[in-house]
């Protein structure tokens, strides 16, 4: 697989390097787009020597149509928004898609690149199409899927994730001018630092059914969007639970919590546990003479591999045509942030709608409608 990268910032220089390095089975790297001097000196003895830099993405697409260069996949790194023009450009011209998360701001975007995958494919039924969710890979959270899938601890009752280390000085947002902006980053924490928590939270506990988000903007930075979030989620069986994420609070934790039937999971610090009751719950519910009993329960630490090369992991996984996370995956993420915003925004619980659905078109043009009003006061 020759792969070519649209968008040469940190991490699109980064899949640069692995790949040019031969840590990517597999892949190597022919092309990438416009890349900052103090970037290209890191990987330049790395680069191939007929590797070729072009100013844009569309100067990339016109010299792989002139047939000036060749190469079968495109790994898409650019800012949110263009994810879309990009992704769909590759499929018109039969390329295979690797795009990094998320998929883009809002879910119409993620629908209409699934749509030209699909319409691509028919001429081209081998088309790759996937995304770059590689904290999948990472056996804790494997080994946490697992045991939720295994139905031997029962069903999901309450999930609970703080992710409060995401700590950023202000600093941070003044490095670059499109950052925490609603109209070149398309929003705050949830969209730039928990895409890959959302889809982690999904991926193992299924899709929630309702939430009802608080957004707090500006609240610890100078910025416009969020930096402090809390979101009630509520599944179909009726499980609960509550995602919290801020980039303001120090000293910060990130602590994954499900509460099955009949056990705890507890991730934090890289380390699973699991609390293991030594009967079912229900048993000590329905029991009559002990009115204050106290179920008993056993503490245990899970062994799990470390999560080092999970990158490399998954691009050569996608060079191996193996799917850590297939392109109709990518909307899932963008349906939780979305409607934590959207709820937050109107003020109520949202309901998150059926893929495809007249609910779900209703849905797409409620939260863009409130998008848009959000990025005006930042055009004057």
């Amino acid at each position: 697989m020759i792969a070519a990268i649209i968008g040469m910032g940190n991490m699109g220089s980064k899949y640069c390097r692995m790949i040019a390095e031969g840590r990517v089975e597999g892949m190597s790297v022919a092309a990438g787009t416009r890349i900052r001097p103090e970037r290209l000196a890191v990987i330049k003895d790395a680069l191939p020597k007929d590797f070729k830099i072009y100013e844009s993405g569309d100067k990339l697409y016109e010299a792989f149509d002139k047939g000036e260069i060749s190469f079968d996949t495109v790994i898409v790194v650019t800012p949110h928004y263009s994810h879309e023009e990009f992704v769909i450009k590759a499929f018109q011209r039969g390329l295979n898609v690797l795009c990094d998360k998320p998929a883009g701001v809002y879910t119409r975007q993620a629908r209409n690149m699934m749509t030209q995958y699909l319409k691509a494919k028919q001429t081209k039924p081998d088309l790759l199409y996937g995304y770059i969710f590689h904290q999948r890979t990472f056996p804790i959270y494997r080994k946490m899927k697992e045991l939720v899938e295994s139905g031997r601890y029962g069903r999901i009752k309450r999930v609970s994730w703080m992710i409060t280390d995401w700590y950023r000085p202000d600093a941070y947002y003044k490095a670059d001018a499109w950052r925490a902006t609603w109209k070149s980053d398309g929003g705050g924490i949830l969209l730039n630092q928990c895409p890959h928590n959302l889809d982690l939270l999904q991926w193992i506990c299924g899709m929630p059914k309702t939430v009802q988000g608080f957004c707090h903007e500006g609240k610890y930075h100078p910025i416009a969007v969020e930096d402090d979030v809390t979101a009630y989620l509520e599944w179909e069986n009726g499980a609960t639970g509550v995602f919290i994420a801020s980039t303001g609070e120090a000293a910060g934790v990130n602590r994954f919590e499900i509460a099955l039937d009949d056990a705890l999971l507890v991730c934090e610090g890289a380390k699973l546990k699991l609390c293991e009751l030594d009967k079912p719950e229900i048993e000590y519910r329905k029991e009559k003479d002990n009115v204050f009993i106290k179920p008993a329960a056993q503490w245990k630490e899970l062994e799990c591999e470390d999560s080092d090369g999970a990158y490399e992991k998954l691009l050569s996984d996608f060079a191996n045509r193996k799917l850590v996370a297939a392109g109709e995956e990518a909307a899932y993420s963008l349906y939780l942030s979305n409607a934590i915003y959207l709820s937050s925004w109107e003020k109520r619980m949202v309901e998150i709608p059926e893929a495809g659905s007249e609910e779900d078109m209703r849905f797409e043009k409620a939260f863009e409608d409130w998008l848009k009003r959000k990025t005006e006061p930042e055009k004057m």
